[in-house]
């Protein structure tokens, strides 16, 4: 179909596209290319034996996962939702095409390639729909200033910023979206019913309350208390990232997955070591805290659903949860872990890259242990660390005083550190000494994995400066006639403490400046590392997880 006649079918809410120049209307060379970076895996879940109760509990949660989704969407760009329906509609390939790369998106902006519009020439606001489209840094902190009774609800993850009758306001998240959120709350409740676990129908009754009240503090504790359950579930507004205004507001997302009981189990014995590694971290031993007592419960799952911000961009393989600063320093936090996730990964995307840019003595290195651990101390790591700016008077969480550099330093944060852990565990026999070198390579090959999402996505921003970094501490190395990356196992401990420190230290401080400063400095991508990237355009950047459940 010609590319007019495409876009003449479209429906009204979305004829903006047919107005945008001729150059940035969707080309199908451009599409076939953007969508040649995803590899498609299929992820069926057969649900075909379960009991009509549990099947009826199921399809209650899925039902709720597809309403977050929704409300995610009118979060982040509400126009991308009848391009997407308008798309859906259309029996044509180039649509299909177009209407792939929108869904795996949540609108026509590409999350790997630094949000670039591939369809209608609008550029994406940092606010995204969270302010006012004509909102600053330095408007919001102004008006903050000066309407000091206003600060808490403005700050708060679970607020949007809305211009009424002239005058700025912070909406609850259940009030503005609660067109979706209400009877996202009221599956929850009804699933509560279908189970007879205590601690999951504790957590599904609890968090349907915290949909309607924005207040997530109980049902977060509820979510890290599950105990013998076998369906486990992410389900709620945590990460920041598409906030690049002031990495304040928090975006709907859920998860289901089937717990492996075995294999959480074998992740015990990490968490037994928490306070440990706390004190362990390499900064001033003034930041550290006490964290005896908090849990932190490990669990490993398939995935069966994805919804809201974990189903677009970037696909996390794990995640480290809740966010929420008073959580994580009264209760703990959570790790979650998805092994088909994980395995098309290292299959599909870190081998591959690992061949390509890795010195051929050490390729044997990567492993898909390596890069588990690699991630199994990344997760650990992100409960680890300051929460709260040291000595102000008012806590004042590290999200806010970072703002929009903080994503980006926690991540470099969970790499290092965890990295800097690992050694703790082979110190203590935990980890076979003989890892050591898996850790590092598997670590290494990561690291061009993830700065194919671009710098400026949290994670391939810290991932440039962790390349940067260590190059120069010469942790890494580059062969000037291969033209390929090695790791220095002499060099590559003391660069990764370092730079640790750094960011743990920016944490510790609330240092915006510094931390500015920091990312000028180690940010760019040198020619030779863009080089490296070039020869790995045959390579897909990330998995496209296509998930489907068998009913009958």
């Amino acid at each position: 179909m010609k590319l007019q006649s495409l876009l003449s079918l479209l429906i009204p809410a979305v004829l903006f596209v047919a107005c945008a120049s001729q150059q940035s209307d969707p080309r199908e060379d451009d599409i076939d290319a953007r969508l040649s970076r995803l590899v498609q895996i299929p992820m069926v879940f057969d649900a075909s034996g379960y009991s009509a109760r549990d099947k009826e509990f199921l399809k209650c949660l899925v039902d709720a996962a597809q309403l977050l989704h929704e409300a995610y969407l009118n979060q982040i760009y509400t126009a991308g939702i009848p391009l997407r329906d308008s798309l859906a509609a259309l029996d044509d390939p180039f649509a299909k095409k177009l209407h792939r790369l929108v869904v795996r998106n949540g609108g026509p902006f590409d999350k790997m390639d630094h949000f670039a519009d591939f369809f209608g020439g609008k550029k994406k606001t940092p606010g995204r729909g969270f302010y006012p489209e004509d909102m600053t840094k330095e408007k919001f902190e102004q008006f903050v200033a000066e309407h000091p009774s206003e600060a808490e609800a403005f700050r708060s993850a679970f607020t949007v910023i809305r211009l009424e009758n002239g005058m700025l306001r912070a909406v609850p998240y259940h009030r503005e979206f609660e067109q979706w959120i209400r009877p996202a709350a009221d599956l929850l409740a009804k699933a509560s019913t279908f189970t007879d676990n205590a601690s999951l129908k504790k957590f599904l009754e609890s968090r349907s309350r915290a949909l309607m009240s924005d207040d997530y503090y109980e049902s977060d504790c509820d979510w890290i208390d599950l105990k013998d359950h076998d369906v486990d579930l992410v389900f709620g507004p945590y990460e920041v990232y598409e906030d690049e205004l002031m990495n304040l507001k928090a975006t709907y997302e859920a998860t289901i997955g089937i717990r492996d009981k075995e294999e959480s189990r074998k992740l015990e014995v990490y968490t037994r070591h928490l306070d440990a590694l706390e004190q362990h971290l390499p900064h001033d031993v003034k930041y550290k805290r006490s964290i005896k007592g908090l849990a932190s419960p490990m669990v490993i799952v398939t995935d069966v659903i994805r919804a809201g911000d974990i189903a677009t961009g970037y696909q996390p393989v794990a995640a480290n949860l809740p966010n929420d600063p008073k959580v994580q320093t009264t209760k703990g936090t959570k790790k979650t872990y998805w092994k088909n996730m994980m395995k098309a990964r290292v299959e599909k995307i870190i081998e591959p890259v690992g061949r390509e840019v890795i010195a051929s003595d050490q390729i044997e290195f990567i492993t898909p242990q390596g890069v588990f651990n690699f991630v199994l101390m990344h997760e650990l790591c992100h409960a680890l660390g300051p929460q709260y700016v040291y000595g102000t008077r008012d806590p004042v969480p590290v999200s806010g005083a970072l703002k929009e550099h903080y994503s980006a330093i926690e991540e470099g944060k969970a790499d290092l550190a965890g990295l800097h852990s690992m050694k703790y565990f082979i110190d203590k026999g935990i980890i076979s000494r003989e890892m050591e070198r898996v850790h590092y390579v598997s670590y290494l090959a990561s690291l061009f994995r993830t700065i194919r999402f671009g710098t400026t996505e949290a994670h391939g921003k810290a991932t440039i400066c962790e390349l940067n970094f260590l190059w120069d501490r010469q942790g890494i190395r580059l062969d000037p006639v291969t033209k390929k990356w090695s790791v220095n196992f002499d060099r590559i401990g003391p660069a990764i403490s370092g730079m640790a420190k750094i960011l743990l230290e920016f944490e510790a401080k609330g240092d915006y400046d510094d931390a500015n400063a920091f990312f000028r400095q180690w940010g760019g991508t040198p020619r030779e590392i863009a080089s490296s990237l070039e020869n790995l355009t045959h390579v897909p950047v990330d998995v496209e997880p296509v998930y489907s459940i068998i009913w009958d």
